[in-house]
Order: structure tokens, then C-alpha cells, then sequence
């Protein structure tokens, strides 16, 4: 194919998967706002199904001409969430590599990690150098320490953050995007409820610690083995973590759960529209939506956690308890359950 020609398959890769996902978002949109919503399709490891791929990729449809169409997974990811087996993927891989692609099909892969030996991802790396001034291999690393503040303080210009809100919001959150975006709404709201500046004392006061996926940790435990739930939350204690630090996160996600219990009991489980009701970060729900069978088994262990939680909370901040009463109340209902 002679230089100038573009091609028509690109992939999204590596471990920034919130530049990686706004980029893709901002494809759908784009081409969805030419094209129609219908001529966007996306493929993960939820509805993968060989043959509909295949058609939609190959086969012309009668109300759309262009068509995105998007592959999670694909090439090979190591990524350890990924789902999709390799035997499915590479009947996929003959077709794509053998046949002709559609000149009005734009193919988007995505892989995180992808396994680069591979054929199917040294075949699109062959294509990359030959099509070097088009760029299809795009790379998203992760932001460097010196590029975070920058990223806070224009991706929430509209906040008007000061360096130094900006330096201890990293410090309590870390660099973990969506959850700097997930504390960052918190502060968002908290302004608009108390219509005061956000400072560092704010942050200090609305946002968790890093120590939340410590928690997260724990609570997943707490549902599919009590035993290492336990250990977890010993191991927590352990390192001399404030209970303060752990309280609120904890009680948060049992909210949440709590919150999301009551969407499935009245038949609602998809996770965007759980998330966009509850104004919830979507990655947040949909972790919950899947364990849903194990969360429901344990509907009772996490009514009593959280009220537990909260009375424990309440009775330590009232001269009632002493801290270390918050650890020995989790084991306690983690036991007794």
C-alpha cells in the first residue's frame, strides 16, 4: 500500500487506561456525531461472540455505510482480567489477516498488556512501520510524577486548584487517575454544597487515602473468603493504619453495595445506568454489578458491617470506645458470619 494511503486498523495499548479510555470515548463520540449512533459497535469480554463480530466486520448492513468497530482484548492481552480465550481470538486473527478489510470499516483493537509475540500483534506492528507516518500503534503510559499536577490542573482547570491543593491531593490519593477523578468530583460537589474555596484542609477532610484499595482488598474478601478477610484486616492493624483513615472508605463501599443491592432487587443491573443514578464512578459499580450472586449470598454480613461500621464510628469520635474497638468490631462480624 503506497505511503498516504491510510489504513483503517489501529490499536489502543498499555497501562493508562484513563487517557486510553477518554481517547476512546472521544472516537465513539466523533464518529458517532458523523456517522450515527448506530455505526458504532464495541466487542469485550461481555457480549464477545465470533460469528456477530465477523458479520459486522465483513457484511454490509442496511442502515449504516461507515462503521467503527471496536475489539477489547484483541491482541492477546496478559492483562490478568482478561477473559476472552486465545482460541477465540485467533479464529478472529485468520479472518482479519486474510481477508480484506472493508474500506468503510475503522477497526479499533485495545489490549493493555498484549502478548508481543503474538502473531496477530507482530502483524499490526508490520503494518505501524510500514504506515510509520500514520501512527496506529498508540501507546498510553502512565503519567510520571512531573506530568500529574499538570494533568489535575488542566483536567479540572474549571476548579482552580492551587499548587498546593494540587500537591496534597496526590499525596492522600495517588496517582491512580480514576481515583484522583473520583476524589476530584467528591471535592467538586463539596464546593458546590458549601460555595467556599477548596483547600488543602478540604482535601484532607473529603478524600480517602491510597489505603482504599486496602479496603476494597477487604471487603471483596469479606463476601468470598471471611478467613483471609480477617488476616486482612490484621495485616491493616498491623501496619499501625489509623482507623480514621480506613473508616469512611470502608463505609463508603459498603454504601455502595448496599445501594446497588437494592438496584438489582428491582431488576436494574446494568452497571452505566446504576452508575449515572447513583453518580457513582461506572469502573466502581461495574466491580460491584459482577460479584452480584456472591454480594446477594451475603446480604445480611454486609447490612451488619456497615451498621456495625457506622455505630463504631460514631462511638469512638464520642469518647464511647477506644480506636482500636473499630479493627476488633469488623473481626467480630467477619466471625460471627
Amino acid at each position: 500500500m503506497a505511503e498516504g494511503t491510510p489504513r483503517k486498523i489501529f490499536l489502543f495499548t498499555w497501562e493508562n487506561r484513563y487517557t486510553l479510555n477518554k481517547e476512546l470515548r472521544r472516537w465513539k463520540d466523533m464518529f458517532a456525531e458523523k456517522n450515527g449512533a448506530d455505526s458504532v459497535f464495541s466487542f469485550n469480554r461481555e457480549n464477545w461472540d465470533y460469528g456477530q463480530i465477523k458479520q459486522t466486520i465483513f457484511s454490509g448492513w442496511f442502515f449504516v455505510t461507515n462503521k467503527l468497530v471496536i475489539l477489547e482484548w484483541m491482541p492477546l492481552d496478559t492483562e490478568k482480567s482478561n477473559a476472552i480465550k486465545s482460541e477465540e481470538l485467533e479464529k478472529l486473527t485468520d479472518d482479519l489477516m486474510n481477508f480484506h478489510i472493508p474500506q468503510e470499516v475503522l477497526l479499533v483493537c485495545v489490549s493493555y498488556k498484549p502478548d508481543k509475540r503474538w502473531r496477530f500483534y507482530k502483524w499490526i506492528d508490520k503494518l505501524d512501520k510500514e504506515n510509520s507516518w500514520q501512527n496506529l500503534i498508540k501507546i498510553f503510559e502512565l503519567l510520571t510524577d512531573r506530568e500529574l499536577p499538570s494533568f489535575v490542573a488542566q483536567e479540572w482547570k474549571d476548579l482552580n486548584f492551587s499548587k498546593d491543593v494540587i500537591d496534597a491531593l496526590i499525596w492522600k490519593v495517588g496517582n491512580d487517575q480514576f481515583r484522583l477523578c473520583s476524589e476530584i468530583d467528591k471535592l467538586r460537589y463539596w464546593k458546590c454544597f458549601y460555595g467556599k474555596d477548596i483547600t488543602r484542609d478540604v482535601v484532607e477532610e473529603v478524600c480517602f487515602w491510597m489505603v482504599e484499595e486496602d479496603v476494597f482488598k477487604l471487603l471483596d474478601y469479606a463476601i468470598t473468603k471471611p478467613e483471609l478477610a480477617v488476616k486482612s484486616i490484621q495485616s491493616i492493624q498491623d501496619m499501625w493504619t489509623d482507623w480514621n483513615a480506613i473508616s469512611w472508605p470502608f463505609a463508603w463501599w459498603l454504601r455502595n453495595y448496599l445501594l446497588v443491592l437494592d438496584y438489582a432487587d428491582h431488576w436494574i443491573t446494568d452497571s452505566k445506568q446504576i452508575a449515572s443514578g447513583l453518580k457513582q464512578n461506572p469502573w466502581v459499580i461495574s466491580n460491584i454489578v459482577k460479584k452480584m450472586p456472591q454480594i446477594k449470598e451475603k446480604r445480611d454480613l454486609i447490612k451488619s458491617l456497615f451498621e456495625e461500621v457506622i455505630n463504631v464510628d460514631y462511638d469512638i469520635k464520642n469518647w464511647y470506645a477506644q480506636p482500636e474497638s473499630y479493627y476488633f468490631t469488623i473481626k467480630k462480624v467477619l466471625l460471627h458470619k
